[in-house]
């Protein structure tokens, strides 16, 4: 039977920056420029962008928790692994959201402020997977500032979906009887 090794720094950084660096040169490749390129393939694959944007929110979200709850050795297996899972999955639904942009036709400046948020989310999600191995309070910092780069891409993006003011603006009510 094999033992199991940790991965080294480098191995880590690499996996850490890499596939930002993907989402960079995605995003000057696919440029979301108004046209219309659908229906393609890969068009139908960039409306997979929102149902998985949820994950990261999910996963991003519960790693700070079981930080602060429990940090047992055995809990922190369960901890680095959603963190990884986490990173994945952002960066995932960043990529999806440029392949969505670029093939639907989408365009502007809110656009482009919930493009760099969400590249933001993957590249700080990723270095929360990368500080795994570092003190406590360095892991929560990054943590919770790829939390709020998350809900900066989060609001952008139900603001271009639900409109100005999303969530704060109350719910319509129907005015039929």
């Amino acid at each position: 039977m094999s033992e199991r090794h940790a991965i080294n720094t480098w191995l880590r950084l690499f996996l850490a920056i890499a596939p930002n660096l993907v989402l960079f040169a995605a995003m000057n490749f696919l440029p979301a420029d108004g046209q219309v390129r659908g229906p393609a393939v890969i068009s139908i694959l960039g409306n997979f962008h929102i149902l998985a944007l949820h994950l990261p929110i999910a996963f991003l979200l519960i790693v700070p928790l079981f930080e602060l709850l429990d940090n047992t050795e055995a809990a922190q297996i369960g901890t680095r692994r959603l963190c990884m899972a986490g990173a994945v999955s952002a960066w995932i639904a960043a990529l999806l959201g440029i392949i969505y942009g670029h093939f639907n036709g989408f365009e502007g400046s809110e656009l482009e402020t919930h493009l760099y948020a969400g590249i933001g989310t993957s590249c700080w999600a990723s270095i929360s997977w990368y500080c795994l191995h570092k003190s406590r309070m360095v892991r929560l910092i990054v943590q919770f500032i790829a939390i709020i780069t998350l809900f900066y891409a989060a609001h952008s993006g139900g603001e271009m979906v639900h409109g100005e003011d999303f969530p704060l603006k109350p719910a319509k009510v129907s005015t039929q009887k």
